[in-house]
């Protein structure tokens, strides 16, 4: 029998997508704060097909994040989780970065490992500005504490100020930069570190780091998005629906080996920033 699927945050961009394209796995889940967007998604993915089912969620409150759970296991068994719940840096603070992306994590990984049926995995989205951030000696040290209600403000406090970062280029971008890229960081390790937790119930985890892909968290503005492009290998930004058909992939039973690491999806712009490039 089917499981089902939870994706938080699918109610646009790659999240929505993803919602479509593991719905090939069991019924899906989308969960999000807005009702208004929620509403819209699951008109469009019902109208592709999908039986898709909605819940008020808020990730950075631990009893939403239970309430969620407890509805969705009263549709059937719990199978895969994707959480794609986050907020962008450009528009957002350090402690709505802190509470959501990072807090949210928590909660969602602590709420759901329990319930997960043998032979499903959880996916995180991190970044790939996760992968061009160095925490300093208090957060690596704090990272191996990545538990409890007050994990969020921990992280929060311990977010290097000004030029304390090791990085100069770090220390020079605003407080919610810094924030966002160290919050990618930690959940690329905390995938890892859950590896084994995940492994003891015949579960998997892992993150993918996306680049610059055409969602609401993009910035419009023209001359970004070309700049980002130039960027990247490929010379276009990415699209939700290739992120999606990832995800259905690194779900997919047949890739059960995989498990406790992060998978990179950026068009090559890790590569072409830090790779010597061959002529």
């Amino acid at each position: 029998m089917s499981k089902v699927q939870i994706v938080t945050g699918g109610t646009s961009g790659m999240g929505k997508a993803t919602a479509k394209a593991i719905s090939k796995y069991g019924p899906v889940v989308i969960a999000g704060r807005s009702l208004e967007r929620m509403q819209g998604a699951l008109d469009e993915l019902r109208a592709d097909g999908v039986e898709v089912y909605g819940i008020a969620c808020d990730i950075s409150d631990i009893e939403s994040v239970k309430n969620l759970a407890v509805e969705a296991s009263k549709i059937g068994e719990i199978g895969n989780v994707v959480n794609a719940a986050a907020v962008a840096m450009e528009t957002s603070t350090p402690e709505q970065i802190a509470r959501i992306d990072v807090q949210g994590t928590v909660n969602v990984v602590e709420t759901f490992l329990p319930l997960m049926a043998e032979g499903s995995a959880m996916g995180l989205f991190s970044s790939t500005t996760g992968r061009m951030y160095q925490p300093t000696p208090e957060q690596h040290a704090l990272y191996a504490e990545s538990f409890g209600q007050d994990f969020g403000d921990r992280f929060l406090a311990a977010l290097p100020q000004g030029m304390d970062s090791a990085d100069e280029r770090i220390a020079q971008m605003p407080p919610s930069y810094v924030a966002y890229f160290a919050a990618k960081n930690w959940v690329m390790y905390y995938a890892a570190a859950n590896a084994s937790r995940f492994g003891a119930r015949g579960l998997r985890i892992f993150s993918v780091a996306p680049g610059s892909f055409v969602t609401p968290m993009l910035p419009i503005d023209e001359g970004f998005r070309a700049m980002t492009s130039a960027q990247t290998a490929l010379g276009r930004l990415g699209d939700p629906d290739e992120m999606a058909s990832l995800f259905a992939a690194l779900l997919d039973p047949s890739v059960a080996y995989l498990t406790g690491t992060d998978v990179l999806m950026d068009g090559g712009m890790f590569a072409k920033q830090f790779v010597p490039q061959l002529a």
